[in-house]
């Protein structure tokens, strides 16, 4: 059998029928059906004034449209009234013209003749508008002409203006071609200048060096060395002075500025195609020279030692270039 359950309407509960409390939540029955009688009082009551306000504004609203129906009505009937004015004053019109007609038939023929010269001033108003219209083109033509001598003006002028900066381009291309000339010619006076500068300066050095050498001929302590001036063939080419001086690489030389009573100890550091470095032991100096500055190569298998009371170190070879620039006497 069935029993019969009530579910509560607070937290969903299923309670015996009989039941007068939730056994969950604890609410009583009967107190939640009157509050909820009440509301269902209070829901009618609104209810029923919803309703009359609503009946109010039908009632309203009826009225409204009533006016609007008369006032209608009354604007149609005003409607009506001004068609009969319209059609009674039509008619009148119609009768009035009736009676024209007979005064009409009496202006036809002035009107023919009216016609007949409004044609004509139609005809000549058409000749005028065509003639003006040749006009028009004419002008139009010789605007167009004119803008097109115009725009050709302006393109010989763009032409002109774009040969003249070319022009401009290859005058200033030109300048700067002859001051590259200009200065590769001083540059090439220059350099011959410094040869000549050099030519003279070794000539000079080796009249020096022929004077010394007739000096050095009555020396008996330099008797029997291998002088060797740089102006002899075989000391012209770099590749000579280099294979004379390779053997002589890393080994302590001396070197003379004309003077042989003066010769210092030096280290010859390093021979190269070009150039040869050696090191100042005092003044701790590292000197390149180029081949061209040797002025005397001088070489003995038994060395070379100054002349002179101060007996310095004896050498393996001699060689004379320009006194250095932190040597200067």
């Amino acid at each position: 059998m069935k029993v019969k359950t009530i579910t509560c309407p607070n937290c969903g509960h299923a309670n015996n029928f009989l039941a007068e409390d939730c056994s969950q939540c604890g609410i009583t029955f009967s107190k939640y059906y009157e509050e909820l009688e009440k509301a269902e009082a209070l829901r009618r009551h609104i209810e029923e004034q919803e309703k009359a306000e609503e009946l109010k504004r039908q009632q309203k609203e009826e009225a409204r449209l009533l006016e609007e129906k008369r006032q209608q009505e009354e604007a149609e009937k005003a409607e009506e009234l001004r068609k009969q004015q319209e059609e009674e004053a039509r008619l009148e019109a119609e009768r009035q013209k009736e009676a024209q007609k007979r005064a009409d038939m009496l202006r036809r023929q002035k009107e023919e003749l009216e016609k007949a010269e409004e044609l004509r001033r139609q005809k000549e108003e058409e000749a005028r508008a065509e003639e003006e219209r040749l006009r028009q083109e004419e002008e139009e033509k010789a605007e167009a002409l004119r803008k097109q001598q115009e725009e050709e003006e302006a393109r010989l002028a763009e032409e002109r203006r774009r040969q003249e900066e070319e022009e401009e381009a290859r005058a200033e291309e030109e300048r700067l071609r002859q001051e590259e000339g200009e200065k590769a010619k001083a540059l090439r006076k220059q350099q011959e200048e410094e040869e000549a500068r050099l030519a003279e300066e070794r000539r000079r050095q080796e009249e020096e060096e022929e004077a010394r050498q007739e000096r050095d001929t009555s020396t008996a302590d330099l008797a029997g060395p291998l002088q060797m001036p740089v102006n002899t063939p075989d000391f012209r080419s770099a590749e000579t002075m280099q294979a004379r001086l390779s053997p002589y690489a890393g080994q302590m030389i001396g070197v003379t500025y004309g003077n042989p009573s003066e010769i210092q100890n030096v280290k010859l550091i390093s021979v190269n195609h070009d150039h040869f470095q050696v090191y100042y032991p005092i003044t701790k100096h590292v000197v390149s020279y180029a081949y061209r500055q040797l002025m005397l190569v001088t070489e003995n298998q038994d060395g070379i030692s100054a002349v002179g009371p101060d007996i310095s170190p004896v050498f393996p070879v001699v060689i004379e270039v320009p006194r250095p620039f932190f040597h200067q006497s």
